[in-house]
């Protein structure tokens, strides 16, 4: 691909001769790639689509690193609106390949940046420490369900992956793709969300509800205005978490004031509508470090932020059922003991935990979460704690050596946000977004999925400042 794109791009450049060369050479990878699409319809359309945009978003990244980290960000917010109207069409098919296609976007395009970066020694060993902790659960999955432990396998390396695209960008704070993203991108996504709770759901979602309501009973029918909206997502709380970042991002906006406001307060009102708490939780306390790391400089702006949005779910709970809602939903949050769902985090953790501690090499890959269900029955199916979910599929080990690696990256990030250099407030903000995920995953399993990948895509930025500043001259 690196080769058709060189030649795309330099065809012009070059002699009669050679013009022809390429143009025979990139008609034969066309003609070859056509078939491989027309081969994979007769499997099926999804097949045939997941190639298609893997192979677009390798394309966009040779032409444009930055435009092909874009594009693979987009691709992880559409991927699953796309399978839903996909499945409305042909109905629902079996191991869709459109769910695996952005773990293999972003490890493709990774692998390529790998290919031409030379990793300084600390930066490569804190990566070997996170591949090899996720690494030790891999021989016991693969005995027990080995399409389960490879699909985790790659889920999980394709998020660490993420890191190499963060160290590749290193950027400045108006060139950071992800910011661009969830800056641009999150508040139409917000929008949808909004539709979904007040306006008819579309077919497509309908019948993804409809055919998922035994796995996800608490998101909600399609029925009644009662939906914890997911937008184009394919969950409530991969939304809140998306959510919750972008808002963290609008903290470096400082232009065009009334139309960062307008972003915001779409965002917000999506949020509260996932009724999601632990995504409020964690934006709480990456506030407070945003805060601390910026020896308070932030504290108006974020404070002010807190009080607005309070003050208008208090406002306007008593005339909008939706606020009420919000509302009562947050009062839960003194009452724990008698909340259905915190009683059952607390029994799950309680029960599985030494599960988890007493066996030293973990219960395998695949053993829990979403890969779970390609090899039967899990106790971990729905896992409500990212720490726990790791420590049960690699071990005391395993666990250890991921957590210290993420540990590392903390304490850089830390570093980087506390310095007083041009680039601070995009270090201010990875630390603050950094500080989100680790303290979500209290509550999910944050290192599976979009939130993976952004979790690592992150740590690779902040070790790349690290490194920079670290060097001589």
């Amino acid at each position: 691909m690196a080769e058709l794109i060189w030649r795309l791009r330099s065809a012009t450049h070059r002699g009669p001769g050679a013009r022809f060369a390429d143009a025979w050479w990139i008609l034969t990878v066309g003609v070859a790639a056509a078939l491989v699409v027309g081969w994979l319809l007769t499997v099926s359309i999804q097949a045939a689509c997941a190639f298609v945009l893997v192979l677009a978003i390798v394309a966009f990244h040779q032409y444009d690193r930055r435009l092909g980290i874009g594009a693979m960000f987009a691709f992880w917010l559409l991927a699953p609106l796309l399978r839903r109207v996909f499945a409305l069409m042909t109905g629902t098919i079996e191991n869709d390949p459109l769910s695996l296609a952005p773990f293999l976007a972003t490890g493709a395009i990774a692998v390529l940046e790998l290919a031409r970066m030379h990793l300084p020694h600390r930066i490569r060993l804190i990566l070997l420490m996170a591949g090899a902790g996720v690494a030790v659960g891999l021989p016991l999955g693969f005995a027990a369900g080995p399409r389960a432990a490879v699909y985790a396998f790659v889920a999980y390396v394709a998020g660490l992956s993420g890191a190499a695209l963060g160290l590749a960008e290193r950027p400045l704070l108006r060139d950071s793709m992800l910011r661009r993203v969830l800056v641009f991108g999150m508040p139409a996504i917000a929008a949808y969300a909004i539709a979904q709770r007040y306006a008819p759901l579309p077919a497509w979602d309908e019948a993804w509800l409809n055919a998922v309501a035994t796995d996800f009973n608490s998101i909600g029918s399609g029925r009644d205005d009662k939906v914890r909206v997911f937008a184009s997502l394919n969950s409530p709380g991969t939304l809140a978490g998306l959510l919750a970042l972008a808002l963290l991002c609008y903290l470096t906006v400082t232009r065009h004031h009334l139309l960062a406001l307008a972003g915001a307060g779409t965002l917000t009102v999506a949020l509260s509508l996932t009724f999601v708490r632990s995504a409020w939780y964690a934006l709480i306390v990456a506030g407070l470090a945003h805060v601390v790391a910026s020896r308070g400089r932030s504290a108006r702006l974020i404070f002010g932020a807190a009080a607005a949005t309070v003050a208008a779910a208090l406002a306007l709970s008593p005339v909008s059922a939706a606020a009420r809602d919000v509302v009562n939903r947050f009062e839960t949050i003194t009452q724990l003991e008698t909340d259905r769902s915190a009683n059952d985090r607390s029994t799950s953790f309680s029960t599985l935990f030494p599960q988890a501690l007493a066996a030293p090499a973990g219960h395998g890959l695949g053993s829990a979460g979403e890969p779970s269900k390609l090899s039967g029955e899990s106790s971990l199916r729905f896992p409500d704690n990212g720490y726990l979910s790791l420590l049960y599929q690699v071990g005391p080990g395993g666990f250890l050596l991921v957590v210290a690696a993420l540990g590392l990256i903390l304490v850089a990030a830390w570093k980087g946000a506390r310095t007083r250099e041009p680039e601070q407030e995009l270090r201010l903000l990875l630390f603050a977004m950094l500080v989100f995920l680790i303290t979500l995953l209290a509550f999910g399993d944050v290192f599976y999925g979009s939130l993976g990948v952004i979790l690592w895509f992150i740590g690779g930025q902040v070790l790349a400042y690290d490194w920079r500043r670290a060097r001589p001259g």
